[in-house]
Parts: C-alpha cells; structure tokens; sequence
C-alpha cells in the first residue's frame, strides 16, 4: 500500500479503504451501495407524460427523472436530505478556505 493510500478504482482519489481487495474511497462505495438499492426499487411511470423514470444519484440521494421531459420526482424526505447535503458542502466549502485560502 502507498504511504497516501492506493487510488480509488472508480475514481482516482486517494484511500485506504478497500471492499473485495480493491481500493474504493467511501464516497464512490456508498454511492455504488445507493445504486443497488436503486435497482431493487419499482420502477414508475412519468406523472407528466408516462415515459419509464430512470434513478439517478444526486447529493447521494437516489431520484427518478424522466429521460424525455427531463422531470425530476423525488421521495418522501429526498428534498430535505439534498438540502442538508448541499448546505453542509457549502459550510465545509467556507470553512476550508477561511482556514486555508491556498487550497
């Protein structure tokens, strides 16, 4: 193992974690985990014109969104947990860069 950590399969970043002996930082692992259980859920139709919805990720929150109008439907409690999620990376963001502008 390098001393930064092994490069991330999916991504590149640097990690030390690993799944099945292979490096994966924890983002992309908890990402390809939404993944699964996106797949186990019931696929539905478009309220605005009935085109099969597809999931996608987004602030690690699985959406559906219709490939033809491009609306995005969200779940009970998906919009408060994208909030948060963005919230939190702004704060993060601030944060950073206060404390280290040079970044």
């Amino acid at each position: 193992m390098a001393l930064l950590g092994e490069k991330c399969d999916r991504c590149g970043k640097r990690t030390r974690h690993k799944e099945d002996d292979h490096a994966i930082c924890e983002p992309c692992a908890k990402e390809m985990e939404l993944m699964v259980k996106a797949s186990s859920e019931t696929i539905r139709k478009c309220p605005a014109d009935g085109e099969r919805l597809t999931k996608e990720i987004a602030h690690m929150v699985v959406i559906d969104r219709c490939p033809s109008c491009k609306g995005v439907w969200l779940d009970s409690g998906e919009l408060e947990r994208i909030q948060t999620t963005t919230q939190n990376e702004a704060i993060r963001s601030m944060t950073i860069g206060f404390t280290n502008p040079f970044v």
